[in-house]
């Protein structure tokens, strides 16, 4: 099966290479946004991998985070047009199952994206009822204009209505390529989810499900491909021993967004060559 695997990095280059090592064969290729923040230069080992041209500043919170993702999507059409899924993750992902795991799921031909309508849990209502802004809001500076603004319509109670049903959910996904084109049209042909989503809090984690869940692909979905620890003091956890415990033993969980079989881990980094070889000798070899 021809995959196109789309990439949002800013460090750990080092995993990053693990990572594409690890998914690559004949049938894949691999595109690669790289934050405009990134402090060092990095160029893939393999060459089917490549760094898209564009670089875009991402904001956590902000628009920036889905006009990467466009980006990715948009260049992987454009490149891999004979893809039969793109699936977007993060540089510091890692699959936790073997190929035959993730071939297997993707025969379904489901749309793999965590996808509910609000209210979602962890995704508060308020982030796409009041203004915000695209600022670096993990070094926020309180006279920040945009900041400033915020606060003000907020104090202001002005709201806004959205002219769709929002759906929320995990950035992560696989979607097949109908699926991607149907999007990359409608955000062409139709300016209001961009318009919309421009002035809310983590649009990437409800631009594109609100696209899908207006659309007919909302009842092909299925949750989305990516385990996550959250329940630490400051998430997401980094993937260590106890994670490979849990993972031998659990194939499939349950949440607000149905039914998960993850085939990726997150988060990894440099230092974790000890735990990945964990997984490559112990949870590869179950499927």
């Amino acid at each position: 099966m021809k995959i196109c695997y789309l990439i949002l990095a800013h460090n750990n280059f080092r995993h990053l290479d693990r990572l594409i090592d690890a998914l690559d064969d004949a049938d894949s290729t691999f595109y690669i946004h790289l934050d405009k923040k990134a402090g060092q230069d990095y160029i893939p080992k393999k060459s089917n991998a490549t760094i898209i041209p564009t670089s875009i500043d991402i904001n956590w919170g902000g628009i920036s985070m889905v006009e990467a993702t466009l980006s990715l999507l948009e260049f992987g059409v454009q490149h891999s047009s004979d893809a039969e899924y793109y699936i977007l993750f993060s540089g510091v992902d890692y699959p936790i199952r073997s190929k035959a795991f993730l071939n297997k799921l993707l025969e379904k031909r489901k749309e793999y994206i965590d996808i509910a309508p609000l209210p979602v849990p962890y995704k508060p209502a308020e982030r796409y009822e009041y203004y915000y802004f695209d600022y670096n809001r993990r070094n926020l500076k309180y006279y920040n204009p945009k900041f400033l603004i915020e606060v003000l319509l907020k104090k202001l109670k002005i709201k806004r209505k959205a002219p769709f049903k929002i759906y929320a959910g995990s950035q992560w996904f696989a979607l097949t390529r109908e699926c991607v084109g149907y999007i990359l049209n409608t955000v062409k042909d139709d300016r209001r989810y961009f318009d919309f989503f421009s002035h809310t809090l983590v649009p990437d984690e409800a631009f594109f499900q609100t696209i899908i869940g207006n659309s007919r692909y909302r009842d092909r979905t299925h949750a989305n491909l990516t385990y996550t620890d959250w329940d630490v003091p400051n998430p997401p956890a980094i993937i260590e021993q106890r994670h490979i415990d849990l993972l031998e033993t659990r194939m499939e969980f349950n949440d607000e967004f149905g039914r998960r079989f993850p085939y990726f881990a997150r988060k990894f980094n440099d230092d974790s060559e000890s735990i990945i070889e964990r997984i490559r000798t112990v949870l590869w070899k179950q499927d």
